[in-house]
């Protein structure tokens, strides 16, 4: 199965108080943005970068130091779902596979996908959510299941009841998807929100409507999922890489 990766690189990263590009804030020899693509590289022959502010930056470092990488622009912010739909026409001829991923989540590995990939493939799935299981899970979207395991839905802390907010299997953020299913589902977000933007946490909702199996890969290693959001969690996740690398 041809797999292809739409990697978010668009974003600001305002709380990183830096007029640099989130992804490009470095930890060790490279920028957040390379180790993503280092991990996602064994699986996926063909990497789709969504940019946005900073591209020129963003651009250029990736075609210096990647091969078989293509941009996807996303000219406004107007969220993740946005920025899927803005590489949907950028895709291979040939994919089959879509995996979806943050450009700030350095710690991911490579053994992650292609799990992932393997149980999206066993189980059928036409879209997959990578989760996984928090003792706290704070304000993280939470994983509602069917009684037989498969996905019900995506729950956001705020629209969640008191026994919903029990639940402590939440979304990454990482997604893998049929490459005809994915196409079609992401012109049907809608952005009637607070915020006016199409998330793509609202994808799952329109895979059950539409008919289609969703399942959710649990990752016991909770600590490589995080996300950066500000300069805080980027010294920590440089303590966890150098660690690793060590």
């Amino acid at each position: 199965m041809k797999s292809e990766a739409i990697i978010l690189a668009a974003g600001k990263g305002t709380r990183m108080k830096s007029d640099l590009p989130k992804v490009m804030h470095r930890i060790m020899d490279k920028p957040l943005v390379g180790w993503i693509i280092e991990a996602l590289s064994p699986l996926c022959g063909s990497l789709n970068i969504v940019t946005g502010h900073g591209r020129e930056l963003v651009e250029s470092y990736i075609r210096d130091n990647f091969k078989n990488v293509k941009f996807s622009l996303q000219p406004e912010q107007n969220g993740t779902g946005g920025a899927v739909r803005c590489a949907i026409p950028n895709l291979d001829g040939d994919t089959e596979l879509v995996v979806i991923c943050a450009g700030d989540t350095p710690l991911i590995k490579t053994e992650t996908f292609v799990k992932a990939a393997e149980y999206f493939t066993g189980s059928s799935s036409d879209l997959l959510i990578v989760s996984t299981i928090l003792e706290d899970p704070g304000h993280y979207g939470r994983i509602l299941r069917e009684p037989d395991g498969s996905v019900k839905g995506i729950v956001e802390y705020l629209d969640a009841s008191e026994k919903q907010r029990e639940i402590k299997e939440i979304n990454s953020g990482i997604y893998l998807a049929e490459r005809n299913f994915l196409a079609d589902a992401v012109q049907k977000i809608k952005n009637d929100n607070v915020k006016g933007e199409y998330y793509l946490t609202d994808i799952v909702g329109i895979a059950k409507a539409m008919g289609k199996r969703v399942s959710a890969y649990v990752e016991e290693d909770s600590l490589s999922l995080s996300g950066i959001n500000d300069q805080d969690q980027l010294r920590a996740a440089a303590e966890v890489l150098e660690a690793r690398n060590a």
